[in-house]
């Protein structure tokens, strides 16, 4: 997924965020360069960054569903619109790090 961190701040800026803390955004931009992680996995790290760590004063959860749904459109994979959103909704309220766990949802809800 080619995703910068401008583009993300621009994306959560359409949602009335502002970016509090750019730390854990450039580790998983930093990881978007990797050829050896799958993109799952790459996106993974986009979603840990954005729903654990909470960069963006508000709107990190629609960051993320814009973010899923440009990977699925991307890669030209169907996104379950109410998965997707529990998804979303559960790594964010209980703070799931674990990347394969992250991974592994994101597996079932874009396909």
């Amino acid at each position: 997924m080619n995703i910068s961190k401008q583009d993300l701040i621009r994306i959560n800026r359409g949602f009335g965020g502002e970016l509090r803390n750019d730390a854990s955004l450039d580790f998983a931009i930093e990881k978007q360069e990797n050829k050896k992680l799958g993109n799952y996995k790459k996106l993974a790290y986009l979603f840990r960054a954005i729903l654990v760590d909470h960069p963006f004063t508000d709107g990190n959860k629609r960051t993320a569903m814009f973010v899923a749904f440009s990977f699925a459109n991307e890669q030209e994979k169907q996104a379950d619109k109410d998965l997707l959103a529990h998804q979303i909704q559960s790594i964010a309220e209980k703070n799931i790090n674990d990347i394969r766990i992250v991974e592994e949802r994101l597996k079932n809800a874009i396909k």
